[in-house]
């Protein structure tokens, strides 16, 4: 039986992500069909737009599943609220609070039943590389220690994208009928063929606020036929803003773009920029959106994240055209419904 209310905790984005999965089909079987969604982050709920949510019933769906993300940033009027909902909440909605510290105000944390808190931690090191080795082990491959050690250093520290990334190497190194060990050179060389264009090739296009080029280089993407593409695409975008985004704020707190580049991070995790490219297409970045913009467009980001793993292969393609259109052209505004008449020409809808 779900609960009302859930706290998801912790770094370990991936398995936060597949509890999350778990909760919502928990929900399709307990009311016979699909909750309907919605996503907060702190700052875009000053005047109680979750709980509008929460409390009201909807016409389209009887249950709601409201997810309130980056919960350690909340103001201690919204953590107030929170928990006063919390002590009576609605009875045809689930909201679930998530946020990458291990914990949050005691309010929140005494609001939600234990049973339904639970820290995802990330891997320790040694935990990440017998990981990645039992994982290849699985498909009757083997892998060396530096091997094992470049993909680490490639890839976001969270089970979701390391089980996405090598299950992809596993088929690209099935594919060559190849019975030695993957090694470091392999692993340079997969990266390379399958990467040409990803969501760090594709950043910089958005950057420029360059609509059509952003365009061409999604179907690049998505023409490799690699199924996980999209995923990593939209993870990688949200990486790039969120990025973006910590060194807005440090600019907004007086400091200077050097110093905001020098410390910038990523969910509490120092990212900083040292490679010239890599300051050029933030400069570039911060001249297109503002502040504000980047947290609407995180917004989008979250939402197409969601939403291109719910599509199927035909409607994917729309749900991260629409994404663009919403950053590039629309600064993260929401919009209903944005005709793309070449893709639906192509697929006849």
């Amino acid at each position: 039986m779900i609960g009302p209310s859930y706290l998801l905790l912790g770094p370990e984005t991936g398995e936060k992500e597949q509890r999350l999965k778990e909760i919502r089909n928990e929900l399709r079987k307990q009311i016979g069909s699909d909750p309907e969604l919605h996503r907060f982050y702190p700052f875009e709920t000053e005047n109680g737009e979750i709980f509008a949510a929460l409390d009201n019933n909807s016409l389209f769906a009887e249950y709601r599943l409201v997810l309130l993300s980056q919960a350690e940033s909340m103001s201690a009027s919204l953590t107030t609220s929170i928990a006063q909902y919390l002590a009576h909440p609605s009875t045809s909605a689930t909201l679930v609070i998530l946020s990458s510290d291990t914990s949050v105000s005691a309010k929140i944390m005494k609001a939600v039943p234990k049973e339904n808190t639970k820290v995802f931690y990330e891997l320790f090191d040694n935990q990440k590389t017998d990981w990645v080795r039992n994982f290849f082990r699985r498909f009757g491959l083997t892998i060396t220690s530096d091997a094992i050690d470049l993909l680490l250093d490639l890839i976001e520290n969270n089970t979701q994208e390391l089980r996405t990334v090598c299950t992809q190497l596993a088929m690209f190194w099935q594919t060559g009928e190849k019975k030695v060990a993957i090694g470091e050179d392999d692993v340079e060389a997969y990266i390379h063929h399958s990467r040409q264009e990803d969501a760090f090739t594709l950043f910089p296009e958005i950057a420029a606020g360059s609509f059509k080029q952003s365009i061409d280089t999604l179907h690049s993407i998505l023409g490799s036929g690699d199924s996980g593409a999209p995923i990593l695409l939209v993870s990688g975008l949200l990486w790039q803003f969120r990025r973006l985004l910590s060194i807005q704020e440090s600019i907004a707190s007086g400091k200077s773009e050097y110093e905001a580049f020098s410390s910038a991070s990523v969910l509490g995790k120092a990212s900083s920029l040292r490679n010239p490219k890599d300051k050029s297409t933030y400069h570039t970045a911060l001249a297109t959106y503002s502040l504000e913009q980047c947290r609407d467009i995180i917004t989008v980001l979250s939402d197409a994240d969601i939403s291109s793993k719910e599509a199927g292969n035909d409607l994917v393609e729309l749900v991260l055209e629409q994404m663009l259109y919403q950053i590039i052209i629309k600064k993260g505004k929401k919009t209903q419904g944005i005709p793309f008449a070449s893709f639906l020409q192509r697929k006849g809808l």
